[in-house]
């Protein structure tokens, strides 16, 4: 029998089409923070698009496998729910070199414990397949899902989410899931291994986060009044208070806020890592540009923007608050593109007068050639369109420079020349997510950010 001591390889197994988002916010860095760390990473994409590629190769580890295979069709949108991505699942148990398989799905998390905790309990217990708990994401807010083992109902409902399981893969490794079927793969699956007469254990303890297959868009967790603050920034006041009259119609006038402003019953868009609180674990000072509530980084990092609820709240085309040579680090995703090319520069010259001599700027933004060559060749194999209805790449190229308050686009040659001009030097393109300094590593979110450029300052 293997002992936990001897950490035993385990094979993580995950399909997926056209997340690239959720992978690089989610699901990947998940796998990655776990305290357990023998463990492969067997993604295969279902029909995936190149964004997936390019997101699951930026994080250069070689225990991450990717293969893209093509992608099963269904005849309904159900029959896609239960069946989708089993395919790729199957592709993926074949390959698995791990004494012990657990799956996650690529929109979902692993809880930096789950391998440790799964791996523990089935060595010790003599189990051959075991479980724990989720938050588990509803239209209704969050909840907390997973019941202990019982044959006969396990027939009736499913007992568990397929991100908190893990099991013998020498005793249940020769399972597939069924490609077709009226019931969730997953669920089918779990009930042919009790057929089996697997033995199934189970913990309380909470060790995944479970989304709901459609997002619910959760805005941060935030005060009321920067909810309410943000909303009149957004809408207006007359706009805003439109909404409430509309919506309080048949809620109370704090329900109707409730619904305007979204706000989840346990608040965050990701429950159990949200927006750290607290103190710096250095004394640098590193300045978040532009980062909305959503995308907040702490607590080492000072969250800029002109929404309410961030730690400074400040129009930065009005400079910033701080003394010359006084700034460490200057990151910014996704925000110099609202800016004129003149303010990106006076952006980009106030950044230069606050950072130390030695600080670095690091801007991260879409690459205009991608999106003209994307205009040109299978304009709707990106991420983001996923959201979005168009029909013509013409109509992707416009909302790229038109859409969310776009000014200017760049390519590599303009937005170096607005840095060389503003003073920088050692100015360097990089990797999504690397970088030569270790506090600008992994700061991305997005597979849009396809131009990043750091800059130093003499």
């Amino acid at each position: 029998m293997k002992t936990v001591n001897e950490k035993p390889l385990i094979s993580i197994i995950m399909a997926t089409h056209n997340r690239a988002d959720l992978l690089l916010q989610r699901s990947i860095p998940s796998v990655l923070h776990q305290t357990y760390d023998n463990w492969e990473l067997l993604i295969r994409g279902d029909g995936a698009g190149r964004d997936t590629e390019f997101v699951v190769n930026s994080f250069n580890d070689p225990r991450i496998k990717y293969k893209n295979l093509p992608r099963l069709l269904y005849n309904s949108p159900y029959e896609q729910w239960c069946g989708g991505g089993t395919a790729a699942l199957n592709d993926a148990l074949e390959d698995a070199k791990g004494a012990y398989i657990a799956h996650l799905d690529d929109d979902d998390e692993l809880l930096p414990h789950h391998l440790e905790t799964l791996l523990k309990l089935l060595i010790s217990g003599n189990y051959d397949i075991v479980y724990g708990r989720a938050y588990f994401e509803t239209n209704k807010g969050w909840k907390v899902f997973g019941e202990p083992f019982d044959i006969e109902k396990l027939q009736k409902q499913n007992l568990m989410v397929r991100c908190t399981v893990m099991y013998d893969k020498a005793k249940l490794g020769h399972f597939r899931y069924e490609i077709t079927g009226t019931e969730p793969a997953d669920w089918r699956m779990w009930k042919k291994m009790a057929a089996a007469q697997a033995r199934f254990g189970f913990t309380e303890e909470i060790v995944a986060v479970h989304y709901a297959e459609e997002h619910f868009r959760q805005i941060a967790n935030l005060k009321i009044h920067h909810l309410i603050a943000n909303k009149i920034q957004e809408y207006g006041l007359f706009g805003f208070m439109k909404r409430i009259i509309q919506k309080g119609l048949a809620k109370s006038f704090m329900e109707a806020i409730e619904i305007t402003t979204k706000r989840h019953v346990l608040g965050t868009n990701v429950p159990v890592q949200p927006y750290q609180l607290g103190k710096p674990k250095d004394d640098k000072i590193k300045l978040n540009i532009g980062s909305g509530v959503t995308k907040r980084i702490g607590p080492d990092w000072i969250n800029v923007d002109i929404l309410h609820g961030v730690d400074l709240r400040r129009d930065i085309r009005k400079g910033l608050p701080y003394k010359d040579n006084s700034v460490d680090f200057i990151y910014s995703e996704h925000f110099i593109e609202h800016l004129s090319i003149d303010e990106a520069i006076s952006f980009f010259k106030e950044c230069y007068r606050v950072l130390k001599h030695g600080g670095v700027i690091r801007t991260a933004t879409p690459d205009l050639c991608y999106l003209l060559e994307r205009y040109r060749v299978e304009w709707f194999d990106q991420t983001w369109l996923r959201d979005y209805k168009f029909e013509t790449a013409c109509e992707m190229l416009n909302a790229s420079f038109r859409m969310w308050g776009h000014k200017f686009l760049y390519d590599e040659e303009t937005l170096r020349l607005c840095l060389e001009q503003s003073g920088y030097w050692e100015i360097k393109r990089c990797p999504l997510g690397y970088s030569s300094y270790s506090e600008l590593c992994h700061l991305e979110t997005r597979p849009e950010s396809r131009l990043i450029l750091e800059g130093v300052k003499k």
